[in-house]
């Protein structure tokens, strides 16, 4: 490949990550943020694919992209969509 092209396609892929770290650290939605990581494990394996390890590039699809968003969308979907704030009760003698 030629270095000029393989420079800029990390180039690239640097700046997607960087964009998607910012978007999920600055997001107020949990399941925005989820989705995000989900995007930023798939881009890391891109990266290493582009590197050369496809071991690695295939773990971290599998893992990062996949299950860890899986969980993470099974987990959002487990809980409530409303909190309930109680007020102790506490008797002051």
């Amino acid at each position: 490949m030629d270095p000029a092209l393989e420079t800029a396609i990390h180039a690239v892929l640097l700046a997607l990550l960087v964009a998607v770290a910012l978007i999920v650290a600055r997001t107020r939605s949990i399941l925005t943020a989820v989705m995000l990581s989900g995007i930023y494990s798939f881009l890391m394996a891109s990266v290493f694919l582009v590197l050369d390890a496809v071991d690695v590039a295939f773990t971290e699809a599998a893992v990062g992209a996949g299950v860890a968003t899986v969980l993470g969308l099974v987990a959002l979907s487990l809980t409530s969509d409303t909190v309930e704030f109680t007020i102790p009760f506490h008797t002051f003698q």
